[in-house]
């Protein structure tokens, strides 16, 4: 797997200086185009892919969340866990309340759901901030808490799907 941070000569960090990735990304930019290198079949080649691993990796290291999940793919870890069982049982009900609303549906109790599932959006966003700022003060991947991020990705995740279920409900 390549390292994008490498790349682009970045400290592994989930908090980056946009204004920074975003310039390394141009002058590779500018110098690796295929243009300039039409009369040399090798070095067009070259440019080619170096240009395909440059948006590769500007489009990854740009956001936030794949940058997150760039960070645990470095590290071995993937988002192919099961959620903690706490977050599961919590989910049952708002699951159970979905499948009401899709049987029999109810303005209020279509926002209510919805209010529900954006407040615990919420605070999973503010949980993430917050490992990410510990993560982004250790100097290596080991010391980071990544099981905690994965944790968190993974409940985003499975908040993601809900609202999309969410979305498809006819409105009342």
């Amino acid at each position: 797997m390549t390292n994008y941070f490498d790349f682009y000569g970045l400290p592994v960090k989930f908090n980056l200086n946009e204004k920074e990735l975003k310039a390394k990304y141009f002058t590779l930019l500018k110098s690796n185009h295929p243009d300039f290198f039409v009369n040399d079949p090798e070095k067009y080649k070259e440019s080619l892919l170096n240009s395909s691993l440059n948006n590769e990796a500007y489009k990854c290291l740009s956001h936030f969340m794949s940058r997150a999940n760039h960070i645990l793919s470095l590290s071995g870890l993937a988002l192919e866990d099961k959620l903690p069982s706490d977050f599961l049982m919590e989910m049952m009900d708002i699951n159970e309340a979905l499948d009401d609303l899709q049987h029999e549906p109810d303005s209020i109790r279509l926002q209510l759901l919805i209010d529900d599932i954006s407040g615990i959006n919420n605070a999973l966003d503010i949980e993430l901030k917050e490992l990410a700022e510990i993560s982004d003060s250790y100097n290596s991947l080991a010391e980071m808490p990544l099981k905690k991020v994965k944790e968190n990705l993974l409940k985003h995740k499975y908040i993601l799907r809900l609202r999309e279920t969410l979305a498809n409900i006819a409105p009342l």
